[in-house]
């Protein structure tokens, strides 16, 4: 992009953020509850007892999970402040974190303005990102495992220590930063650095252990395994017909980047790369562990817990498509692309704007 286009880009971004910020609905704990997002009340409860375990019981995969809740009860509990504003803080602040990253990968990448908007409206418009971390603070796991994802992808693309960092980050905010963890030991095994590969493997073991010391002290149930075979519970014992539909159900949170790509396929560079594999391999594997734990388990929340490696697959095709010749003008199809993604965004819980209040009764999204 050329200096200018770099400034109206990041114009764009300042309009989209402020965008979401005044259309965006925000609810108070009591009313996150209501909405049955309960996860955040594990963390809140691990919040809570920062000084101790948490007294409520909790489940395992929550409890495995307590490193930023409890950071936050700590700082909260410490300085009389409420936690949920402490949770607060901290989604804006890996919200900000992430659009700095994001803006830098983007400007690093070898992409033309029109595919930098498009791309960064994907991924700051869609409802089950930024729209729904700052509807349900409590969340701050997710939105610290997209930091992780973020820091991860960007370490890759400079080849410094932030490989490591965001594997960290990732793996003390879901259990499925495992999956970065090895791709950071292939990225560092790759390039010949094998004491840092002792050091992250140190590093991941004392997290791991740690997560599990926690979820067996707060968890009277311990691991539910039904989270790694329910889909298959699911096609035996239920309907085919409604687990199939249930996978369907990311197609709400993918359709605009399906389209983009249908778009975009003519420019793709499909040559070979460790990058290009270990881009793939997170994504593909944390979809893959989502739709193991099949409806019963994951419910709706299947779009929420795929669409959060939706910025892997944006910053995929930053990197790995040709600039198009025209990278000014916006063609017909883009303009409808992109008024399809401003459009999906109004989502009829996270949003003010109840344009698609109807779809939620017949859809339940």
């Amino acid at each position: 992009m050329l200096q200018t286009e770099k400034k109206l880009f990041v114009l764009y971004i300042i309009l989209a953020i402020l965008f979401i910020l005044f259309t965006n609905k925000y609810y108070n704990f009591e009313e996150t509850l209501m909405l049955r997002q309960n996860d955040g009340l594990s963390y809140m409860n691990i919040a809570n007892y920062s000084f101790k375990f948490s007294q409520e019981s909790l489940h395992y995969h929550h409890a495995q999970r307590f490193y930023i809740p409890y950071l936050i009860g700590l700082i909260g509990n410490t300085f009389n402040i409420d936690n949920y504003l402490i949770f607060q803080i901290f989604i804006y602040l890996s919200i900000i974190i992430i659009i700095i990253i994001h803006c830098k990968i983007v400007l690093d990448s070898n992409c033309d303005l029109k595919t930098a908007i498009i791309i960064s409206s994907l991924v700051l418009l869609n409802p089950y990102l930024f729209r729904y971390f700052l509807s349900i603070p409590t969340m701050v796991n997710d939105a610290f495992f997209l930091l992780g994802l973020y820091i991860f992808c960007y370490g890759i693309f400079k080849k410094n220590f932030l490989i490591i960092l965001g594997t960290i980050i990732t793996l003390m905010s879901r259990q499925t930063g495992l999956f970065v963890f090895f791709c950071c030991i292939l990225f560092l095994y790759q390039n010949k650095q094998y004491r840092e590969i002792l050091y992250v493997t140190i590093l991941i073991v004392i997290i791991f252990n740690l997560s599990n010391f926690y979820a067996k002290n707060t968890s009277t149930i311990g691991f539910n395994f039904k989270h790694l075979w329910g889909i298959y519970f699911s096609i035996v014992e239920k309907d085919l017909i409604y687990t199939i539909k249930w996978l369907l159900l990311p197609l709400y949170g993918y359709l605009p980047i399906l389209l983009y790509s249908i778009f975009r396929r003519k420019f793709f560079n499909l040559k070979i790369s460790l990058e290009k594999i270990l881009l793939i391999l997170i994504f593909c594997s944390t979809i893959g562990i989502s739709i193991l734990a099949g409806p019963d388990m994951a419910s709706r929340n299947i779009i929420r817990h795929t669409v959060i490696v939706l910025p892997v697959l944006s910053i995929f095709f930053l990197y790995y498509s040709s600039p198009s010749n025209n990278n000014v003008n916006f063609l017909v199809h883009e303009k409808i692309l992109l008024i399809l993604i401003i459009a999906s965004s109004f989502h009829p819980t996270y949003s003010k704007i109840k344009i698609f209040e109807s779809l939620k009764v017949i859809t339940g999204i």
